[in-house]
């Protein structure tokens, strides 16, 4: 019989709609979602009533001692970075807070000996001049005069000095500081302008003016380019040694970390300035 029932057909309840005259309000509200919006409605209210009984019956005098590691954001109460901090803390334990921060140190200092070691081998490649490189530009490095003392033995050897002949070279290289070569050196010099020497040239041909318009064109633009790889070069050592200072910085705040988290009694003298760690004095024990 049941499938009998079900074979039949029956009337199919239609929801009812919204009125022809009411169709501007939109669709009509069902009694799922009156509850809805009414279960809303009132859990607001009930949160506004218990706020104000609050307020009504609050202690000006209240104390407790989770108010020293909260404080005020944006209008609601939150806890400090620092309470975040010593709760996460308890949470790891203080043997792996030992560990990490010796991890911590070695990698610190063994970054802080990289550094170092690359700074003095910088340092030892580098010729260092009277001048800072990193703050002249490339044509104030090279057009510097600088002093080159020649001591002679009598005034009328000082009143008759030839630079040029002096250092035996050709009167058009005799201001320069570097890359001067002799007139030997000149003489074996090819015609390429790659800049090194060919045995096999003709020993007593000298150059031309044009060669020497050519080699002294070239030898600028070596000088321009050892100049910027030398401006780098500073420029490098310089930034090195920040982060070498603020490497050593950093160690210094975890060596007192570390001795602070140790056993025996201790007390601050000194807070920290300038980036640098706070120190500690710690009470006198006689040893057994």
């Amino acid at each position: 019989m049941s499938s009998l029932r079900n074979a039949v057909k029956r009337v199919t309840h239609k929801e009812r709609s919204q009125p022809t005259h009411r169709a501007h309000l939109g669709i009509l509200e069902k009694k799922k979602d009156y509850k809805i919006r009414s279960n809303d409605y009132h859990k607001k209210q009930d949160m506004i009533t218990n706020l104000r009984r609050k307020a009504a019956m609050k202690n000006p005098d209240e104390f407790y001692f989770g108010m020293n590691s909260s404080g005020i954001h944006e209008g609601r109460h939150r806890k400090l970075e620092e309470a975040k901090q010593k709760e996460k803390a308890a949470e790891i334990g203080k043997d792996a807070i030992k560990i990490m921060i010796t991890q911590d140190l070695s990698y610190i200092r063994m970054q802080a000996m990289k550094d170092l070691r690359k700074i003095e081998r910088m340092r030892s490649s580098l010729q260092y001049l009277g001048d800072n490189p990193t703050t002249m530009s490339s044509e104030d490095v090279i057009d510097k005069k600088r002093r080159h003392t020649v001591f002679v033995d009598t005034r009328e050897k000082a009143d008759n000095f030839d630079v040029a002949e002096h250092f035996s070279t050709v009167p058009e290289l005799a201001g320069r500081s570097f890359n001067r070569p002799r007139k030997e050196t000149l003489l074996k010099m090819g015609s390429n302008d790659d800049g090194y020497y060919d045995d096999h040239d003709d020993v007593n041909k000298m150059l031309s003016e044009e060669q020497m318009k050519k080699e002294k064109a070239l030898a600028k633009k070596r000088a321009i380019s050892l100049a910027k790889a030398r401006s780098s070069a500073y420029s490098e050592i310089e930034a090195r040694t920040k982060r070498l200072d603020a490497l050593k910085n950093a160690e210094a705040h975890l060596v007192t970390e570390k001795i602070v988290a140790s056993k025996g009694r201790k007390r601050k003298i000194k807070d920290g300035e300038n980036g640098k760690p706070s120190v500690y004095v710690f009470r006198r024990k006689r040893a057994k």
